[in-house]
């Protein structure tokens, strides 16, 4: 019966100092990886500026050919693509993410305009192309 009485205890002790181990090397793999997203961050600033410069150039090719659902497509995508890196870019040059969000908003809301509003679209993507040539720049 005596013996009894200490196997809860044991079990909890073991169970505790089981548990602290493991949190050490947690705290290791979160410091990796926040170092990998740091990293990636970097890079992905100038890489989804490029990306984005293609999709401009392609809205461009759609003004062109007065393609409203091709455009609108083209408007979505550049969101999408800007959404996976503005907050490394608001994080590292707060003017320069206004200089793109300006433009860039001004082609979400004209490419779900019918009629195309040409020579808007086309200014506010020259605008945008301008600025992402900074934004790829940024270290």
């Amino acid at each position: 019966m005596q013996s009894k009485k200490y196997v809860f205890p044991i079990i909890i002790a073991a169970s505790m100092a089981l548990s602290a181990c493991g949190t050490n090397d947690e705290q290791t793999k979160t410091d990796d990886n926040t170092q990998t997203e740091e990293t990636t961050s970097q890079t992905s600033i100038a890489d989804g500026a490029k990306e984005m410069k293609a999709e401009v150039a392609d809205l461009k090719v759609q003004l062109e050919a007065n393609d409203t659902k091709k455009a609108e497509a083209n408007g979505e995508n550049l969101e999408e693509i800007w959404e996976s890196f503005e907050d490394a870019v608001k994080e590292k040059d707060a003017d320069l993410y206004e200089q793109v969000e300006t433009p860039l908003h001004i082609i979400e809301a004209g490419v779900k305009i019918d009629p195309l509003d040409v020579d808007t679209l086309n200014k506010a993507a020259d605008d945008l192309d301008s600025v992402l040539s900074d934004v790829e720049k940024i270290k």
